[in-house]
């Protein structure tokens, strides 16, 4: 059932492998943008999110750690640049 919602999900973003991962992850942090006032508040809930997410494909679907981690560097980099910009232009 998970691999499913995971197929699902992946495939309404457009994009191949890993870019879809780095899709996701904006997606997350551009909605969680619009329900945290504060500047790190997206950021943390996209790396949640991500936690998350790639924890139930190391359990549910006994992804390689090594695959894992870069999933999870693809989902959290680009967000991480955006609120690190965010913060310094303040």
């Amino acid at each position: 059932m998970y691999s499913n919602f995971r197929v699902l999900l992946l495939n309404t973003i457009p994009g191949n492998c890993f870019s879809d991962f780095i899709y996701l992850g904006m997606l997350i942090f551009i909605i969680a943008d619009f329900f945290s006032h504060k500047k790190w508040g997206p950021f943390i809930i996209t790396v949640a999110f991500s936690i998350a997410f790639k924890a139930c494909d190391y359990v549910l679907l006994n992804q390689s750690s090594s695959l894992v981690i870069e999933q999870f560097l693809h989902m959290i980099f680009l967000p991480l640049v955006l609120s690190f910009l965010y913060t310094r232009r303040s």
